[in-house]
């Protein structure tokens, strides 16, 4: 079973402030799949994309704004201190995030 596989409380660092989400993650093969909910407005959008190779993963994520969808791409690592951290790029430039086991 992949370490990845479960529950991630994701911070995601922006310049509109921290914002916060939970990643519902399942490794199949070499695919990652599953949901992300946003913890501020409950909004559930499934994981599109997704690929793992080892501890690292992949995945893209489009989730519904004020203004229309916006697409994300996220890329991240499973560290030793069992500590997720990676970027997520979205049209409005590109921003750190860490994530660790749980949910919000």
């Amino acid at each position: 079973m992949s370490k990845l596989n479960g529950s991630w409380k994701i911070t995601l660092h922006t310049y509109m402030g921290d914002m916060r989400s939970t990643l519902y993650a399942t490794v199949e093969g070499d695919k990652l799949v599953g949901t992300c909910k946003d913890a501020a407005n409950g909004a559930v959008a499934p994981l599109e994309n997704g690929v793992v190779d080892g501890n690292k993963y992949q995945y893209d994520l489009t989730i519904k704004t004020p203004v229309g969808e916006m697409t994300n791409h996220l890329v991240g690592e499973l560290g030793e201190d069992d500590v997720i951290r990676g970027t997520s790029t979205n049209p409005m430039g590109s921003f750190e995030f860490e994530a660790v086991r749980g949910e919000f």
